[in-house]
C-alpha cells in the first residue's frame, strides 16, 4: 500500500509538470514518465516478479504500440466522417483488428504470466487510466478554483 501511495504521489507530481509543458520535449518527457508510472502500477498490482516482469513488458510494449496506432486510425476515421455509409463498416473493421490484436498478444501473455495475473490486466490498466483521469480533473479544478 505504501509503495502504491508514493506512485500515485509521484503520479501527481508528474501530471503537475503536463501544464507547464509546452513544447515538444516536456510533453515527451511527460510521456515517458507518465509511462514508467503505468509500468510501476501494473506490476505492483499484478504483483509481478522480476523474471515475470523482464519476460512480460517488452511483449506488452510492442502489444501497447500497435494498439495505439490502431486507435489513431479510429480516432482519424471518425474525424472524417460524415454522412459516408461506408464509415460503419470500417468502425466495425477497425474494432475487428483490435479485437484481433488482443487476441493474439493475450495468447502470447499467456505463456508470460500464470492465468489469474493474466485476468486482472485489463482491469488494472483501467484502474490506472481513471487514477491518472481523476488527478488531471483535480489539477484542472484546483487550478480554476474550484469552479
Amino acid at each position: 500500500m505504501t509503495i502504491l501511495l508514493g506512485f500515485l504521489i509521484l503520479g501527481n507530481k508528474i501530471i503537475a509538470q503536463e501544464g507547464n509543458a509546452e513544447d515538444y520535449g516536456k510533453k515527451e518527457r511527460f510521456r515517458e514518465k507518465l509511462e514508467a508510472q503505468r509500468i510501476a502500477y501494473i506490476t505492483n498490482k499484478l504483483d509481478l516478479s522480476s523474471e515475470e516482469s523482464i519476460k512480460f513488458w517488452p511483449v506488452y510494449n510492442e502489444y501497447s504500440k500497435k494498439r495505439l496506432e490502431i486507435r489513431k486510425e479510429n480516432r482519424e476515421l471518425r474525424q472524417g466522417m460524415g454522412d459516408n455509409r461506408n464509415s460503419v463498416d470500417d468502425q466495425l473493421a477497425i474494432q475487428e483488428k483490435e479485437l484481433q490484436l488482443k487476441r493474439d498478444y493475450y495468447g502470447k501473455f499467456k505463456f508470460l504470466l500464470p492465468e489469474k495475473k493474466l485476468s486482472r490486466l485489463e482491469e488494472v490498466e483501467k484502474e490506472f487510466n481513471m487514477e491518472v483521469i481523476k488527478t488531471l480533473r483535480e489539477r484542472r479544478n484546483n487550478r480554476s478554483g474550484g469552479r
